[in-house]
């Protein structure tokens, strides 16, 4: 049975007039693996704080197990900007870690002022390294940081983007090997070839996570269990995403059905009440009292969906026309000669690596940047809506309301009706008490809801959504994604939310290196079709090689023949072994033991040092030849 690891007794938070949770008591157990969901604005982000002690709470008690070690992501990053990376990763309270800090101190001291008291330390460290297997956790960092993107650990965090903060800060999280992971939107910024390597790696931690996150395909795959805030309550489910829709689904039919109870009993006793008074029992007030309860007691929930429908203009013959554009910065080409000539409804994704140049592509589209070459064509009907990833207009001091009045007062709907600033914001979930609150008191996600109406409104016929998924809650994303669905004009998306560009797109320019790939089908279609086409690499390239070998051993010995035949299947056999291991390393490094660690890396050692081996003779052998 698994052992409780944090115990939530009678936890009582609230802000102003938001309540966060009431008298909610429950257990965090080993290995739960926890997805917690709710709009934005319920109190994620403070719940997490909450459990890492950042945020006191109002009333109640919150108590860790003994010896827990807690690792916590901040949505946004607190990093030392005079640190390395290197300083940032390595200089955690980790006990191996601890021992690489001296093991390179040591390093250090040798080479400034060498002495036989300096080497006995250096050896001591080393062997104190050895037996408490710390090199195994510098391999680990390294390969983390790679696959986020870093090579250089000695840059400065000054010079990191926000994105690159964000994957540095995940980074340090992820080396601590913490009992227990708090991760406040981990996905964010990350490409989606890492989130996909990150779900697998948290799939197969060896701990405890809560997390919140808007993508729906990695809560799906990571959760075991649900986590529901909904005004101020905390409901559990367990099971996955998908088995949390299957039960709010069967809640929605029992609901109904309690409803549909409710008003046929309604309707017989305000029958029973216009009978009149002769045919009425000893105990009216019952009735009567019975008859308001009922009126009372409506099981429904007010309808809080948002309602998005904006008055558009049709498009034109020409739309967008992009003709062979190029741009790069300083060396770094990002793309080049690229085309495309946009037609009715076309609704594309945008993919590639961070910092390959998509946002680049959207603001020359926007005109807000000129490609280096060609030229870009808008048509006279076009009008666009941008929805910008980073938001830099908002003035803390400034109301809800005021901010959509700045834009707009009144706002015409798709069934041609004006409406007020006031009546669109409570579309959009903003009560009349919100509208006066201040932005600086809203959450991250109702900063961006607040920003979608104003990206929105104007009723344009052209979408382009740069990461329009950060930040937003995925009851707003399903809302976002029927509006888009029915939406009678062009869509451009930049995301890493695998599901919203399944569900929205049939049509993908993929960066790759310095060109934009065009890709006829979804995300889900691109990965088949490049699985297919990575086996077939593989395959063709086996093969290349033993057309090779065919051909230079036409003019060796007959021995040499057979030798060379030998080579090619041992070199074949370790490269497969090769690559086992380091795909056991990489999706298994957080469950492996220190003993089976050090056990593939000296596998992996011997098998590189008997491919240079057969390598060599394979060389001698066409040197011959």
């Amino acid at each position: 049975m698994s052992k409780n690891i944090i115990s939530i007794e009678e936890l009582n938070k609230s802000f102003a007039e938001k309540l966060i949770c009431k008298n909610s008591s429950f257990g965090i157990f080993e290995n739960e693996k926890i997805g917690l969901v709710g709009i934005n604005g319920c109190g994620k982000s403070t719940l997490l704080k909450l459990l890492i002690g950042i945020e006191p709470a109002d009333s109640g008690n919150i108590t860790f197990r003994k010896n827990i070690r807690t690792g916590y992501l901040p949505q946004i990053p607190q990093l030392n900007a005079e640190n390395t990376i290197y300083e940032e990763i390595y200089y955690s309270d980790h006990p191996q870690f601890d021992l690489l800090q001296k093991y390179y101190r040591i390093l250090k001291r040798l080479e400034t002022e060498p002495s036989p008291a300096v080497e006995e330390e250096h050896h001591r460290i080393i062997k104190e390294i050895e037996i408490r297997d710390a090199w195994k956790i510098e391999v680990k960092a390294k390969s983390i940081l790679d696959k986020f993107g870093f090579s250089d650990i000695n840059q400065k965090i000054s010079t990191l983007s926000g994105g690159q903060k964000r994957r540095i800060d995940l980074a340090r999280v992820l080396m601590d090997e913490p009992d227990i992971l708090l991760l406040d939107e981990p996905t964010n910024h990350l490409d989606i070839d890492t989130i996909e390597w990150f779900q697998n790696y948290l799939s197969n931690y060896k701990g405890t996570i809560f997390f919140v996150t808007h993508d729906r395909y990695f809560l799906d795959a990571v959760s075991n269990k649900i986590i529901e805030m909904d005004n101020g309550q905390i409901n559990f489910y367990k099971g996955n995403y998908s088995y949390y829709l299957r039960k709010k689904e069967q809640q929605d039919i029992d609901v109904k059905r309690k409803e549909t109870r409710r008003k046929a009993q309604l309707k017989k006793e305000l029958k029973w009440l216009q009978r009149g008074a002769r045919a009425r029992t000893s105990k009216p007030k019952d009735h009567l009292d019975r008859v308001k309860k009922l009126i009372d007691k409506s099981y429904l929930s007010e309808n809080k969906d948002l309602n998005i429908s904006f008055k558009t203009k049709r498009l034109g013959k020409t739309i967008l026309e992009i003709r062979n554009i190029s741009k790069q910065y300083d060396d770094k080409v990002l793309f080049t000669n690229f085309n495309h000539n946009f037609q009715k409804l076309e609704r594309i994704g945008i993919i590639g690596a961070n910092g390959c140049g998509k946002t680049t592509l959207l603001k020359c589209i926007m005109e807000e940047i000129d490609p280096d070459n060609g030229s870009i064509k808008i048509g006279v009907n076009t009008s666009f809506s941008y929805f910008q990833q980073n938001i830099d207009e908002f003035d803390n001091d400034q109301t809800v309301l005021n901010y959509i009045q700045d834009f707009a007062h009144n706002i015409r709907t798709a069934d041609g009706i004006l409406h007020s600033a006031s009546e669109m914001l409570q579309r959009f979930l903003f009560d009349g008490k919100m509208q006066q609150s201040k932005l600086e008191n809203l959450s991250g996600g109702e900063k961006k809801r607040l920003y979608l109406l104003r990206s929105l409104m104007f009723g344009s016929n052209f979408i382009i959504l740069d990461e329009p998924t950060n930040d937003l809650d995925i009851r707003t994303l399903e809302i976002l994604e029927d509006y888009l669905d029915a939406f009678k004009g062009c869509i451009i998306v930049v995301s890493h939310d695998r599901y919203f560009l399944d569900r929205l797109t049939d049509y993908l320019f993929i960066f790759d290196e310095d060109r934009i790939i065009k890709f006829p089908g979804n995300y889900s279609d691109f990965l088949l079709v490049k699985k297919y086409r990575d086996e077939e690499k593989k395959k063709n390239k086996s093969e290349n090689k033993k057309q090779k070998i065919k051909k230079v051993s036409n003019k060796l010995s007959f021995n040499e023949k057979r030798e060379i035949e030998l080579i090619e299947k041992a070199i074949k056999n370790i490269e497969d072994q090769i690559l086992l291991l380091n795909n056991k390393i990489e999706k298994e490094a957080s469950s492996l033991s220190p003993a089976d660690f050090r056990e593939i890396t000296n596998k992996l050692e011997e098998l590189k040092v008997r491919m240079d081996e057969l390598e060599f003779r394979w060389l001698e052998l066409d040197e011959k030849n």
